[in-house]
C-alpha cells in the first residue's frame, strides 16, 4: 500500500509564551524546524490531521495564527537557503505514527 505523503510549511505567531512553548514542542513530533516558528513537514493525511488538531487545541484562536503552506514536490526542487540551513530532507530513519 502506498502513501501519499504532503510537504507542509507550517509558520505560526504565538501571543502567550506558554503556548508558544506548547506548540514549539507539539512541531517537533512532527517536522524540522528551520526558523525559530517555522517547520518544514512531510505528513500523510492522518499526521497532518492529528497535528492541526493538537495545534487547534492548543492555541487561543482568537489571538494566534498559524498558517499550513502545502509544497508540491516541483516546488520543493525549487527552494533556494542563503546562509544557515540546509533544504528539506526526508529522515529514511524517522517514522511518524
Amino acid at each position: 500500500m502506498s502513501r501519499t505523503w504532503n510537504n507542509v510549511i507550517v509558520s505560526y505567531d504565538i501571543h502567550d509564551s506558554k503556548r508558544l512553548q506548547r506548540v514549539g514542542k507539539l512541531m517537533k513530533d512532527y517536522g524540522e524546524r528551520v526558523l525559530y516558528s517555522v517547520f518544514e513537514c512531510r505528513l500523510t493525511h492522518g499526521q497532518f490531521t492529528k497535528m492541526k488538531t493538537l495545534i487547534d487545541e492548543t492555541i487561543d484562536h482568537v489571538e494566534d495564527s498559524v498558517r499550513f503552506y502545502f509544497v508540491c514536490e516541483k516546488c520543493l526542487k525549487n527552494v533556494r537557503v542563503s546562509g544557515l540551513g540546509t533544504l528539506f530532507l526526508e529522515d529514511p530513519e524517522t517514522i511518524i505514527t
